[in-house]
């Protein structure tokens, strides 16, 4: 197969090793950097973007679709242009994994999946998460009614921003800019996808997010986001940019008792009801943080093969994690809440794709 990455920042490179390593096929890079100079030679310093591979690089998107014929594109550049490349790249036949979030905004986005279905092309949405072993232990035990009808959720995610990335200024990344589609809620949407994919689709949604910090950036640095499921249940996620202890943790009560998800630690503990006790699921000790992106990029080639019926994350889920993000950020921006009953079919169709997660 031959593979397109277009984007190369952190994630971007990431890919581009593991398609290397996995052995796939030939690899070229369309190389689109921010249109800030000072960003440009900032992470034009530090990108060591070969890193020992062989690969065709490109600065223009349509020569790169024209020349290498993709069978698949990583779309990794900035989220203000995920909806735009992925388009462009799916009308060149090409299946595409776009990382997430899926855009910024809803505008391009029904057209986006009208053009994968059209062209019968797998579009997949990159929220790894869904590959973490400990997250897919979680989900597991939830089927299996471990704690029985599950009542409320909680996720946690933190991370101080400028630790991110120690090599560039944490002001020129997309992350803090909302030209580029940063901010905390759509970045950490992981935690929405995640509790969707557990509970299936809200209900109702509200949030309060805000610039809370010292921190030089342009958009939300830390977010409290509450949810009603359409089972009944009510969640709840914290989000920041500001926490100098990473935290990304998940617990879940239900009527025979509470599950708990440390990603840091990669342990499950399970409480019962009925003996009153804690149970420790001490994860894969040989686990490391790339072993979910490979898993991801394998589960990704298989669907382009035709060897999986559907990616696990599709371009409809993705379209219903953006959609609940963008309501959390319009909640906070009007102080109210936000009832998807009032969302236009289109939406309500992409929010239904999460009541039967694959």
């Amino acid at each position: 197969m031959r593979a397109l990455i277009v984007g190369l920042g952190s994630i971007g490179r990431r890919h581009a090793r593991n398609w290397a390593d996995l052995g796939y096929g030939p690899l070229a890079v369309c190389h689109q950097r921010s249109p800030d100079p000072a960003s440009r030679a900032s992470s034009a310093a530090h990108a060591s973007p070969h890193e020992g591979l062989d690969f065709a690089e490109y600065d223009d998107l349509d020569l790169a679709l024209e020349r290498e014929r993709p069978d698949v594109v990583l779309v990794t550049n900035p989220t203000s242009l995920h909806v735009e490349t992925a388009c462009l790249a799916l009308r060149a036949g090409a299946h595409v994994l776009v990382e997430k979030p899926l855009g910024h905004m809803l505008s391009g986005v029904g057209e986006l999946l009208e053009t994968a279905r059209a062209g019968r092309r797998q579009l997949m949405v990159g929220y790894n998460l869904r590959f973490h072993p400990g997250l897919m232990r979680l989900k597991a035990l939830v089927d299996q009614d471990a704690i029985g009808r599950v009542l409320s959720a909680r996720a946690e995610v933190g991370e101080f921003l400028p630790d991110w990335h120690p090599w560039e200024d944490y002001r020129d990344s997309y992350a803090g800019r909302s030209d580029l589609g940063g901010g905390a809620v759509l970045t950490f949407s992981h935690e929405l996808d995640a509790v969707c994919w557990l509970l299936g689709a809200p209900r109702r949604i509200s949030a309060m997010a805000a610039h809370t910090s010292s921190l030089e950036i342009g958009t939300e640095d830390v977010a409290e986001i509450t949810l009603e499921f359409e089972s009944g249940a009510l969640g709840s996620i914290h989000m920041d940019y500001v926490s100098r202890v990473p935290t990304r943790r998940l617990e879940l009560t239900g009527e025979g008792g509470v599950l708990r998800w440390d990603y840091w630690r990669n342990t499950i503990e399970h409480y019962a009801a009925g003996t009153r006790q804690w149970r420790v699921d001490e994860g894969a000790p040989a686990f490391e943080r790339n072993h979910m992106y490979v898993s991801e990029l394998a589960h990704f080639v298989a669907c382009a093969q035709d060897e999986a019926a559907r990616p696990l994350v599709d371009g409809s889920q993705g379209a219903a994690v953006l959609a609940i993000a963008l309501a959390a950020l319009r909640s906070s921006a009007e102080g109210r809440m936000i009832d998807f009953v009032d969302a236009d079919p289109t939406t309500r169709g992409w929010l239904n794709s999460l009541k039967f997660p694959a």
